[in-house]
């Protein structure tokens, strides 16, 4: 994510996988996918959608990998995250696709749905189904095919500047109504408790907290439901009790709820792992340590905020599918995990990775990994990267006091009953 990572559009539910190279053998006749000879060189053109930073740490897995198998070169292109999608149907769809995309998660089974992805079925060792963590992989299945491998995982967490709640005398809050009555304490001396995002994607742990849901995995449409309504309520009154932010930007909400949390001037905001880099940049966290780290405070009915992540995917149209699965399944190794880990505060998708005693050392890190417990699947279904367009306007509205949660969310649920028949 990287916003969602900027919200939607990182992006973290939710449980992680081992490594080990699985062995592809066999030939297919002319003119299908088939392994190249070996010690013939291959070509594998990667589309890489990581912004520039973590691109390059990256690049040193991607090297590592060439030198391991000096005839399978890989031609890594960047994609902008924000045209990815997009540019992959229509590329995969005339035949001209990478063979190996770094694909959003919701992404996935909309590109499988289409054709436009490998089943790798026969490819994944049981022992890496076992070591990936639940909730990331679940994104990679769809009609009961494996199309994928999740790369990095996320949720969104409860992030607090712990100065500010010791000069307040406030314990992070685990439940709701601890959470309530904190932000009131911590409005206070020019800050304020909370920074509530009208982003969808950050409605979410509300929305979880209360029972509600959004859309199933059996296209069953949850978020007009009572509890939904409750969620959206509960969140809205924040505002109400003035424990938030008073400058309602909706078109730079994320930049703005990052500047007040970095300036200190906010106590508590929800955000996920990639924005932890960022957050360590500002004055109030030069000191690492003053940054904590906890699950998301649990509701009456429940607990949890969305996953995110990314899957490494194998188009269809890939001529070499088992040199680009050997590639896939290098890049996810455990020791490329952690240092995808160490080095950009990602969170991994393997189960092994989280041993690593330089991660389960580090506080900011266990936090993350704490939240992803209790993590919940967004729908895997081909049109879960859609949701969010008829979904943030409306909660929007009702920020802005233009709609009422019944109004907004029955809204939603009519866009999204024409959305899934489409």
């Amino acid at each position: 994510m990287n916003k969602m990572k900027k919200m939607l559009g990182l992006t973290m539910a939710a449980s992680l996988a081992l490594t080990g190279l699985v062995g592809c053998s066999g030939s297919q006749s002319a003119g299908q996918p088939q392994q190249a000879p070996q010690n013939t060189p291959v070509t594998l053109k990667f589309w890489n959608t990581m912004d520039p930073s973590e691109t390059k740490v990256l690049q040193t897995i991607v090297d590592d990998f060439m030198k391991q198998n000096p005839n399978i070169k890989i031609d890594m292109q960047n994609v902008p995250f924000s045209d990815a999608q997009s540019k992959f149907k229509i590329a995969a769809q005339a035949g001209d696709g990478p063979d190996v995309l770094r694909c959003e998660i919701a992404w996935t089974p909309e590109f499988a749905a289409l054709g436009l992805l490998k089943p790798i079925d026969d490819k994944v060792s049981e022992e890496d189904k076992k070591d990936y963590l639940q909730a990331p992989f679940n994104y990679n299945v769809y009609q009961g095919k494996i199309y994928g491998i999740p790369q990095v995982t996320d949720a969104p967490a409860m992030l607090y500047n712990k100065r500010l709640l010791k000069e307040a005398g406030v314990e992070p809050p685990k439940t709701m109504e601890e959470f309530k009555t904190a932000v009131k304490k911590l409005t206070q001396n020019g800050h304020y408790g909370f920074y509530l995002s009208a982003d969808s994607y950050f409605f979410q742990p509300f929305l979880y907290a209360f029972g509600g849901g959004t859309i199933t995995d059996s296209k069953e449409i949850l978020i007009n439901k009572p509890e939904s309504i409750e969620a959206l309520k509960f969140m809205v009154g924040l505002k109400n009790d003035k424990v938030t932010q008073t400058n309602f930007d909706f078109a730079n909400q994320y930049k703005n709820m990052m500047t007040d949390f970095k300036d200190g001037k906010v106590a508590i905001i929800f955000n996920g792992p990639w924005a932890t880099a960022d957050i360590l940049t500002g004055k109030e966290f030069q000191d690492p340590s003053n940054l904590g780290v906890a699950p998301i405070p649990a509701g009456p009915k429940g607990q949890g905020s969305p996953v995110g992540g990314h899957n490494y995917v194998i188009a269809s149209s890939s001529k070499y599918p088992n040199e680009a699965y050997k590639f896939i399944e290098f890049m996810n190794k455990k020791e490329n995990q952690v240092k995808l880990a160490k080095e950009l505060r990602l969170l991994p998708t393997r189960k092994s990775a989280y041993e690593d005693p330089a991660l389960k050392s580090d506080p900011i890190f266990a936090g993350f990994a704490e939240q992803m417990k209790v993590a919940k699947n967004r729908p895997v279904i081909p049109e879960g990267g859609q949701i969010f367009k008829d979904f943030t306007p409306q909660i929007e509205a009702v920020v802005a006091g233009k709609a009422s949660p019944e109004q907004a969310l029955n809204n939603v649920a009519d866009a999204w009953t024409k959305l899934l028949k489409k």
